[in-house]
């Protein structure tokens, strides 16, 4: 099991780097009551048809290192022990996109984690996505075409971008985190 929310968006960051995504849009949505969404959208190749047909079957799976995927089926889980729910939808040649709803008021529901730092991680360590991040109310945070843009010749993964990255994370998603009632966590 997946400790926390932040470690469930890496997994299905790092399947989208994997497949050969060129965007990966990521958007939280939050309400008055205690749902949270995460929608992942990705530019990837898209699930082959078998797979689409049940994506949180930890055996049908795209993984050549080993038989078993078990990140959409814990990711499944982790939104239904908190009362949400996980919607997969894809299309051959038209990407993944991830929609896993999670609500708060449950003692159930996993915490955030370290979004910012996750984020920011998977921002520079995989040069060849553009990460996009926005929220319901402070709307776009992160467009790595952007800061890559601006960087002059500044390899993305320098110490520095990363730092400078979580800082825009962590001020844009701070509203997030006063609704959730958390503080961002980078575990025990």
């Amino acid at each position: 099991m997946m400790e926390d929310i932040s470690l469930h968006l890496l997994d299905v960051l790092e399947n989208s780097a994997k497949a050969g995504a060129k965007t990966v849009c990521v958007d939280f949505t939050w309400a008055r009551d205690d749902a949270l969404q995460v929608r992942i959208a990705d530019d990837g190749p898209g699930l082959p048809p078998e797979i689409a047909e049940d994506p949180t079957d930890p055996y049908r799976t795209t993984r050549t290192e080993r038989p078993v995927g078990l990140g959409l089926s814990l990711l499944r889980r982790s939104a239904e022990e908190s009362g949400g729910a996980l919607r997969v939808q894809s299309e051959p040649g038209r990407g993944v996109t991830v929609i896993a709803e999670f609500h708060f008021g449950t003692v159930d529901a996993r915490p955030l984690g370290d979004l910012p730092g996750v984020l920011a991680m998977s921002a520079v360590s995989w040069p060849g996505i553009d990460l996009r991040v926005s929220t319901r109310t402070t709307h776009e945070i992160l467009d790595m075409t952007t800061v890559k843009s601006e960087l002059a010749g500044i390899d993305p993964s320098h110490p520095a971008v990363r730092a400078f990255v979580e800082e825009l994370l962590q001020g844009g998603l701070a509203e997030l985190v006063t609704w959730a009632g958390q503080e961002f966590s980078m575990g025990d």
